[in-house]
């Protein structure tokens, strides 16, 4: 019978009918004891997200996502266990197994409660009164919880209902059931979101929606008690259904003992048991915590295995570095780390304790193989990439650090590659501007710490500040070589180590917070010493987040800290934002928690915790791509930029690091600008469309377009400042709502975020071209920049669907990090591009860049061609991956002329260009299709046409990435055990070899 709408009782409502049994033999057979605990399995659901098969039977490991739970309780008692089903009940009972009993729900959508109480067809439940474990079927449980579970239940004398709850990190918590407790921390009752939402506004809801203590779906509670409660529950909710969660209050009034088991962050079960599943993409984040969290317990004892009681292992520490890497790698990093024992001094005073503990951080950098800028905030498009490291023991491209702790009140620095030493190595540890204050809670408010940290310790470094070069320059004064400018060092390796301590600090809550603050409080931090070597080339490798991450890997095993890895890589993200860089956390999410060979495709989305979308496979037969280099990002692009950017930022046009600040920025204001709420991201309204099939469906791209008309073409920061303005009320309102702030704190959150937007960046002068007129024009174009993000996921998705289509593909892509359309006919041939041309004689380096521009009619972009009003409406206006305009704003002028050269002499068919990383130069990408061209002739004609024609001399003609494990940090108890982890990591490495586990150019780069 159906439910009805009404507010009627369970018992008065729901049908107990054996007929509802699907296999009544095994039922009647089943034996039934009070002194077993039994399971209930809740997974009627019809998960709509999932396809045809519903999520609670959705493959993890191999194994059905609730097969999971079931297996790990059979592993603590005897009892059947009972599967409640719904959707496809015949085919979810099978994926099950025959060895439960499976009972079908008369409506899979009446509730949790309702489903639990259709457990009692089975009559002998309530004769047998066993306690049953009540659990959902799209979650995991371990054994371990249920033991926890079972033994607090039964402690002492046995409590009515042992429930499960969780400290949810921000802003997770939002949407759980909170937890709701008197004075005395006794339970009250579970409200669920939706009612909490209900509630008028004041005092009891902005304290319910700031509770952190959330339920985590699971229940202990005797078979008759259970009955008794879920008997008198009611339908009227928000969503008039039967909770569950409602016998929680039911118990507490009539005096009963409610009890709970409580999960924290740092707690090994943590992301396994809050790892929410509600469409098909959190299946590989859920697979990827079931992974770790059981590569974190010794299997044989079952007990948590961490860093700090393997320090004292060589063999152990050894395994864990080892871990997942090419044997190549593991034989560099042992090079490494001899090196770093044959220099065991900072600088001439400051020698390593033989006998003291040390820590140890590694991390190599990133290859971002497609999808280069979509990884901002509130945005959060995902990047196709892997973590890289060294081919062999000859390369060193990983970065290795050594840390131990001080007692002389400095921070010590010394890294083995001269090129990065500083004048000075070191400076005072209690120096003030490294320590953030307690009003430092996010990334905004960071962002403003960090980068004015950075800017005083160059400055004691021997930099020269903007302050002192605009004073040079009012009183005519030479200026100092841009190089030792503080704006053009502020990723400098010893403003990295500064940015991922303090970065650390942050953390004050919970028990990793007491542990952050007793080691590196001010007045508990007494100084520490650091060496390190490694050398990850610069220019969209992500070079700097490896230093990061390597500096907090060894901190966090030196200082027994106890971060996961999901904070790391907030952290490691948010100490790049002081660098002057704000960009997602998807370089540091890969090196963190990557895989060797693996071409993943990676959220970047925070609260996704950086999951796994999927991993498509790279046609490495057919395709290859090449890294050639052209010029310093921040230092030289200016010269080759016909203008584009501007040297310093007193002149009109944006300096590359002011344009970085401006697009990486441009969603977020967009966000609040359309009002989007913070529990969405623009990704997330088109990313099922395009992980499914990479094309966006008629009604997702109307949407796509209605949201491009709703943002500015052009906006001068005083009217986005004004604009912004008028919706800091609205958002406020969302930053309390979703963070569970005060009214009073949330305002001033509101106000701090929308300034950090505005700052680092000043009203761009850009210019494009407009049917054969340039245009110049003033303001940021908004538009442009969310219109590329848009436009990037969906040709990469596109991509990666239709490999067969590469080259085309990558050359569309390009286009959104273009300067110059160059019509590559105009060029000479491919013969006269290898010499020289007469009237080339008379220049050279950028200026004779400008004068090839000039020759070909180069044209400037349009970058808001097809982004007017007009076209977007225009019912024939196609995807926005069709679009011919938008822009980031990080290409070169000089990456496009380079791209014309070679479709010139090889044909459009068979070479792409795409700029790499960050973009605004240093290594670009070049595509060749192997059946169409030879690789190595492509290089030979870089190496005449391009580099030599412009006097380009890189340090290394073609960077070769290789692939390379993820981050560690580790621990030894004394330094002098470093020689025997070296000879260690040396047998591993060859022990690799002769496994055949060495992996070999899986993804063909060069």
């Amino acid at each position: 019978m159906p439910l009805r709408t009404e507010s009627y009782t369970l018992s008065q409502t729901a049908e107990i009918c054996p007929d509802r049994i699907l296999n009544p033999t095994l039922a009647a057979r089943s034996q039934w004891d009070r002194n077993s605990p039994a399971l209930v399995v809740l997974a009627a659901g019809k998960g709509t997200r999932f396809g045809k098969e519903p999520k609670c039977v959705q493959p993890i490991d191999d194994i059905p996502l609730a097969r999971h739970s079931i297996n790990a309780f059979r592993s603590l008692s005897p009892a059947p266990s009972i599967c409640v089903v719904g959707y496809r009940a015949n085919a979810v009972a099978k994926s099950l197994g025959d060895d439960n009993i499976h009972i079908l729900s008369q409506d899979s959508a009446g509730g949790t409660a309702l489903a639990a109480y259709e457990a009692f067809t089975v009559e002998e439940v309530e004769t047998a009164n066993p306690v049953l474990v009540v659990t959902m079927g799209d979650r995991i449980v371990p054994a371990a919880i249920f033991e926890q579970l079972l033994d607090a239940h039964g402690q002492n004398q046995e409590a009515d209902l042992t429930i499960l709850t969780a400290i949810y990190k921000l802003p997770n918590h939002h949407g759980k059931g909170r937890i709701v407790r008197d004075e005395d921390g006794s339970i009250l009752r579970i409200l669920e979101q939706r009612d909490i939402d209900l509630l008028p506004p004041g005092i009891e809801r902005d304290q319910l929606q700031a509770t952190r203590e959330g339920n985590c779906p699971l229940y202990a509670i005797r078979a008759r008690t259970l009955k008794h409660y879920l008997g008198q529950v009611r339908n009227n909710n928000a969503q008039q259904q039967f909770y569950f969660t409602d016998i929680v209050a039911a118990i507490a009034v009539d005096d009963g003992t409610v009890r709970a088991i409580t999960v924290n962050p740092q707690d090994p079960p943590y992301e396994l048991l809050c790892a929410d599943v509600t469409s098909r993409n959190d299946l590989g984040r859920i697979e990827d915590a079931y992974r770790r969290y059981h590569a974190r317990i010794d299997p044989l004892h079952g007990q948590q295995s961490s860093d700090a009681e393997h320090a004292h292992s060589v063999q152990e520490v050894a395994a864990l570095i080892a871990a997942a890497r090419p044997a190549g790698q593991i034989e560099s990093i042992a090079n490494q780390l001899q090196e770093l024992v044959a220099q065991p001094t900072i600088g001439d005073h400051c020698p390593l304790g033989e006998a003291e503990p040390v820590g140890i951080g590694i991390c190599g950098g990133r290859l971002r193989i497609a999808f280069m800028h979509p990884d901002m905030g509130r945005f959060f498009g995902p990047a196709w990439q892997m973590p890289i490291g060294a081919a062999d023991q000859s390369g060193r491209e990983q970065i290795v650090v050594l840390m131990q702790r001080a007692n002389d009140e400095e921070i010590r620095f010394s890294p083995a590659n001269p090129a990065f030493r500083e004048q000075c190595n070191s400076i005072d540890a209690g120096t003030e501007c490294m320590f953030p204050g307690t009003d430092v809670v996010d990334l905004h408010r960071y962002e403003l710490f960090g980068t004015s940290m950075a800017e005083q310790i160059l400055a004691k470094l021997g930099y020269v500040t903007e302050q002192q070069i605009s004073s040079m320059r009012s009183k005519g004064e030479p200026l100092p070589p841009a190089s030792q400018w503080v704006i053009n060092n502020m990723r400098r390796p010893f403003s990295l180590l500064a940015n991922a301590i303090a970065s650390i600090r942050t953390i004050r809550s919970g028990v990793v917070g007491q542990r952050v603050q007793a080691s590196l409080a001010k007045e508990n931090f007494t100084g520490l010493k650091v060496v390190s070597t490694g050398d990850i080339p610069r220019g969209g490798f992500s070079s700097s987040s490896a230093v990061t991450l390597a500096v907090q890997n060894a901190m966090n095993s030196l200082y027994d800290l106890q971060l996961e890895a999901d904070q790391i890589v907030d952290l490691a993200c948010q100490a790049e934002y002081g660098t002057g860089v704000r960009a997602g956390a998807l370089d540091q999410a890969t090196e963190q928690t990557g895989s060797a060979a693996q071409g993943a495709l990676i959220s970047s989305n925070p609260r996704e915790n950086y999951r796994l979308i999927r991993t498509f496979p790279v046609p490495t037969d057919r395709f290859r791509v090449l890294f050639p280099y052209t010029v310093d990002r921040d230092r030289e692009a200016w010269r080759w930029s016909m203008g584009r950017y501007a040297q310093s930022s007193d002149q009109p046009r944006l300096t590359t690091s002011e344009t970085r600040k401006m697009t990486g920025k441009a969603s977020e204001i967009a966000a609040i600008l359309l009002r989007l709420p913070l529990d969405q991201d623009f990704f997330q309204e088109i990313e099922d469309d395009l992980i499914e099939s990479g094309e966006l469906t008629t009604s997702t791209s109307l949407h796509v377009r209605d949201r491009l008309k709703s943002i500015p073409l052009r906006i001068t920061q005083d009217e986005l400042r004004r604009r912004l303005g008028c919706e800091e009320s609205w958002y406020a309102q969302q930053l309390a709502e979703y963070h569970g702030l005060a009214e009073a704190d949330a305002r001033e959150l509101a106000r701090t975020t929308i300034e950090s937007l505005l700052s680092g960046w000043r009203d761009p002068l850009i210019s494009r071209s407009i049917a054969g007129h340039v245009s110049d024009e003033i303001g940021a174009p908004l538009r442009a920049m969310v219109g590329y993000l848009y436009g990037e996921v969906s040709k990469n998705c596109y991509l990666v669907h239709h490999p067969q289509q590469w080259i085309a593909c990558v050359s569309t892509s390009q286009l959104g990090d273009r300067c110059y359309d160059i019509d590559a006919a105009a060029l000479p041939d491919k013969k006269a591009l290898l010499g020289e041309q007469t009237w080339e004689k008379s220049a050279s380096g950028s200026e004779l860049m400008e004068r090839w521009l000039q020759r070909v009619e180069a044209d400037l972009f349009d970058f808001n061609a097809d982004l007017d009003d007009q076209s977007l409406s225009s019912e024939s206006s196609s995807s926005v991956r069709h679009v011919r305009g938008t822009n980031f704003f990080r290409g070169l002028p000089l990456i496009d002329l380079a791209e014309a050269m070679l479709k010139r002499a090889f044909g459009a068919e068979a070479v792409a260009v795409r700029v790499n990383g960050a973009g605004q130069g240093d290594y670009f990408q070049v595509h060749v299709d192997t059946e169409l061209a030879d690789p190595e002739e492509v290089k030979q004609f870089i190496r005449i046409a391009f580099y030599r024609r412009f006097s380009l001399s890189p340090e290394k003609d073609f960077v070769e990435p290789h692939p390379g494990g993820g981050a560690v940090g580790v621990k030894l108890a004394r330094y002098d055990q470093l020689p025997a982890l070296i000879n260690e990591l040396r047998r591993t490495a060859t022990a690799h070899q002769h496994a055949g586990k060495s992996i070999e150019h899986p993804i063909a780069y060069s």
